[in-house]
C-alpha cells in the first residue's frame, strides 16, 4: 500500500469528538528534534509535509471520506515557532510586502 517502510498508515481513523482532539509537540533536548501528535485534522493538513519521512511515523486517514485526519512522527529539520494572530488589518504597503514574500515562497518551491 504505501512505498515508505516507515510510515504505518491508519485506514478508517476514529476521528474523536472536539472536546477530546489535541496537538502535542515535545522537544527532545537530546536529540534536538520535536515530535508531533495531532489527532486535530486541520493541523493534520497543515504539517503534515514537515514530517520526517525517515523515522517511524504514523497517518491517519478518517473513516468518513479517507481525508488525512491525524499525524504522529519527528518533525524534519525545522523549528518551531508560535506567532499571535494578527488582529489589525494590513495596510496597503503590508499586503504588497506579503504578496512579494509569498510569491518568492512558491518561487523557491517549485524549483
Amino acid at each position: 500500500m504505501n512505498g515508505n517502510k516507515n510510515l504505518t498508515v491508519i485506514d478508517g481513523w476514529d476521528i474523536p469528538s472536539k472536546e477530546e482532539r489535541e496537538t502535542i509537540l515535545n522537544f527532545e533536548d537530546e536529540t534536538q528534534n520535536w515530535h508531533i501528535y495531532t489527532d486535530v485534522p486541520k493541523h493534520a493538513r497543515k504539517y503534515e509535509h514537515f514530517i520526517d519521512d525517515s523515522q517511524p511515523h504514523r497517518k491517519g486517514y478518517s473513516a468518513n471520506g479517507g481525508k488525512l485526519a491525524m499525524i504522529d512522527g519527528y518533525i524534519a529539520g525545522a523549528n518551531v515557532t508560535i506567532a499571535k494572530k494578527r488582529t489589525s488589518t494590513m495596510t496597503d504597503s503590508q499586503k504588497e510586502q506579503a504578496r512579494k514574500r509569498m510569491k518568492e515562497l512558491h518561487k523557491k518551491k517549485r524549483g
